[in-house]
């Protein structure tokens, strides 16, 4: 199940744990993602022990799986896809933390999106 969760905390548990919080973040974060998504290209072990390892060869994967799975769930939802592969891949690939802010926070939006339609205040964009 994805989780609201605040964009600052997970840049900042993952700053203060050394990189620890953020792999756990990616292994729970692309399990939910993948389950809701569908999308198993790439599996959620691989991304996870490449952020712990490589975390530049992990943070590229989970921006791959991420925005494939996010648009996936968006489309099951009605709600418009949004390209964000190549940045989320490149500055996974440099900075991986700020990869996993942008995904957060994409995750936040999308949950925010689908919990107005869901409560009457707007329709799902088509």
């Amino acid at each position: 199940m994805l989780e609201k969760r605040s964009v600052a905390n997970v840049v900042i548990f993952s700053i203060l744990t050394c990189g620890i919080y953020a792999v756990w973040w990616a292994y729970v974060t692309c399990t939910a993602l993948q389950q809701q998504g569908k999308k198993t290209s790439i599996p959620v072990i691989l991304t996870t022990l490449m952020m712990l390892f490589y975390s530049s060869v992990g943070g590229l994967l989970l921006g791959l799986d991420a925005d494939d799975n996010i648009n996936a769930i968006k489309e099951m939802h009605g709600m418009p896809k949004s390209d964000n592969k190549l940045l989320w891949m490149l500055l996974g690939f440099f900075i991986p933390v700020v990869t996993i802010a942008l995904v957060q926070h994409e995750i936040n939006q999308m949950i925010d999106t689908a919990e107005r339609a869901r409560m009457g205040f707007e329709a799902p964009m088509l």
